[in-house]
């Protein structure tokens, strides 16, 4: 470990590799420790180590998006191609770490993926033509499109079938589509008949 004085070299790469390179790997190169890169890197104003104009985290993502944690990690990222990398941050912490190009890249070529209606303007920065288009559709969209279903609105939705109700009228109800509706039947009966 080195001692306390930081020469011009140490700041400049300190500087110029947070939120780019792992803490570890900071720590590594200037053969410090990891709270003491931490504590100058903070001294510095430095500001998160995520770096907020080129790196987010998945949890940033999902509050950005206004959709849970899992499924940016579980079906974004490991199933869907988001790129990302995990990245080892103070005392050892894991967090998954999303270049804000390739959010925004990956945001507009999955737009079926998620509903517009829960980013506020400007969130990803700016609002590019292909946003600006989408808040437009989703807008004609059912109110809950996306949203989970709980177990109340499972029972429910399976009295209002058994009473005879028409799915136009129970996707009226809901705020959903049709389809989503007839999928969401069709699977509960799957699972009462397993």
């Amino acid at each position: 470990m080195r001692g306390n004085t930081w020469t011009q070299h140490e700041l400049n790469y300190l500087e110029n590799s947070w939120g780019i390179k792992t803490l570890s790997k900071i720590a590594k190169s200037l053969k410090r420790s990891k709270v003491g890169v931490f504590i100058k890197a903070k001294r510095l104003k430095l500001g998160a180590s995520t770096r907020a104009d080129e790196f987010m985290t998945a949890r940033q993502a999902s509050l950005m998006l206004g959709i849970n944690d899992s499924q940016v990690v579980l079906r974004w990222i490991k199933l869907k191609g988001l790129p990302a990398k995990k990245r080892e941050m103070l005392l050892g912490k894991k967090f998954w770490m999303i270049k804000h190009s390739d959010m925004i890249n990956w945001l507009e070529n999955n737009q079926e993926k998620f509903d517009s209606r829960k980013i506020e303007f400007y969130a990803l920065g700016s609002e590019p033509n292909w946003l600006q288009e989408k808040r437009k559709k989703d807008k004609l969209l059912p109110k809950n499109r996306f949203k989970k279903w709980n177990k109340m609105e499972n029972d429910l939705l399976m009295i209002c079938q058994d009473k005879g109700m028409k799915q136009k009228e129970i996707a009226e109800m809901f705020g959903r589509s049709v389809n989503s509706i007839g999928r969401k039947i069709n699977r509960l009966k799957r699972k009462q008949n397993v």
